[in-house]
């Protein structure tokens, strides 16, 4: 008993006196990681402070969007005065969020107007920001761009990424009958189909969109569809 207590004090000796010899690195270790904490913290205050007006100038646009009939993108006056708003917020956005929501809306307004290579390269970088909350459904629109573009190979890895990223979204689904299409737009009917059967195999006949995969399928075989 009395060995291992000696034991323990050596040990203890040892490790009190490798910090009292390192004290000095040790303790400035200690204050630099502080100092790179609250730097941190400063440089994201400074941010989120540079950011207000630009995020005011967002919402304004954003509400402007929002509001106008789908009829009315039709008229470049209208166009050009929201993307130009967008733009300005995309171009002087400090922080990554505000950045990436001027890139999304960016991305949906060139969209709902058909100018598709412009949506594709904002809705891009807003799918290639991992976490940011709108990444899921910027990766579904970018492959609605690529198809429109009729970059069908592109748009099948883009949807088949995003199945296997999302086997719980609400898109899935809607995404599987996508990617079910795009195979069909290449004349290759043998993944048409079994990317509908897969879909159906990893999910409950009870689930709403069974059916609707089952009469997709059923058209597929007979060349209806």
């Amino acid at each position: 008993m009395s060995d291992k207590i000696s034991k323990f004090q050596k040990n203890a000796e040892l490790i009190f006196t490798y910090f009292y010899n390192n004290r000095m690195i040790i303790i400035s270790a200690f204050v630099l990681i502080i100092v790179i904490v609250a730097g941190i913290l400063i440089y994201n205050m400074n941010i989120e402070n540079q950011d207000k007006t630009v995020n005011a100038e967002f919402e304004s646009a954003f509400a402007l969007y929002s509001q106008i009939p789908q009829d009315r993108l039709s008229d470049p006056n209208v166009v050009i005065e929201i993307t130009t708003r967008f733009q300005k917020v995309y171009r002087e956005a400090k922080g990554k969020n505000l950045k990436l929501r001027a890139a999304y809306s960016l991305g949906s307004i060139y969209y709902d107007i058909g100018n598709f290579s412009e949506s594709s390269k904002y809705f891009k970088e807003v799918a290639d920001s991992r976490g940011f909350y709108l990444q899921e459904s910027a990766i579904y629109n970018l492959a609605n761009s690529q198809i429109e573009l009729t970059n069908y190979t592109e748009a099948a890895n883009t949807l088949d990424n995003f199945i296997k990223a999302y086997p719980n979204s609400y898109l899935n689904p809607q995404a599987t009958l996508t990617l079910s299409d795009v195979y069909r737009k290449q004349n290759d009917k043998t993944k048409s189909i079994n990317v509908l059967r897969n879909w159906q195999n990893n999910n409950d006949t009870n689930n709403q969109y069974f059916s609707i995969f089952s009469e997709t399928i059923n058209l597929i075989e007979n060349n209806v569809y």
